[in-house]
């Protein structure tokens, strides 16, 4: 056993380069260098000969694979964000902040936060991980925003 977790040790810088060039979420990638180590070390037991093209070309696909895993149980997710509670404690009234946000948004940010607060994101033409991108684009744009008010 110590002998192939040395293996799969050399193999580190490679897992490492991989995950960082599939430009995977940074919340997934010890998941996704975990997946691939696990697919080396599947290899080392069935007796396969580690080498660099071979380590690549399986690294890669069982992330992709994985990927696209959890991007079928994502279809199924249900949004739970929330607009920051800042907005929602003023004394404006929500439609008078939501008018606001339009001006402020890009039209893009602006729909989908529309969607969001309807629950319908899983209807935008979005993938789920740009769906992701997205989302975190208008919090970080909704919280400066609050920022530069204070």
């Amino acid at each position: 056993m110590n002998m192939i977790d040395e293996q799969i040790r050399e193999w580190e810088p490679m897992i490492h380069y991989v995950v960082r060039h599939l430009s995977i979420h940074p919340n997934e990638q010890e998941d996704c260098a975990q997946i691939a180590r696990i697919a080396l070390w599947e290899a080392l037991n069935r007796g396969c000969t580690l080498s660099k093209t071979y380590c690549f070309q399986r690294i890669r696909g069982a992330i992709l694979n994985h990927q696209q895993k959890n991007a079928r149980h994502l279809k199924h997710e249900v949004a739970a964000e929330r607009i920051p509670e800042t907005c929602i404690e003023s004394e404006r009234r929500f439609h008078d902040w939501l008018d606001e946000q339009k001006v402020l948004l890009s039209p893009r940010h602006f729909e989908l936060l529309c969607h969001l607060i309807d629950g319908t994101e899983s209807t935008l033409p979005y993938s789920p991980s740009r769906l992701r991108a997205y989302k975190a684009d208008v919090q970080r744009e909704l919280r400066e925003a609050i920022q530069t008010k204070e």
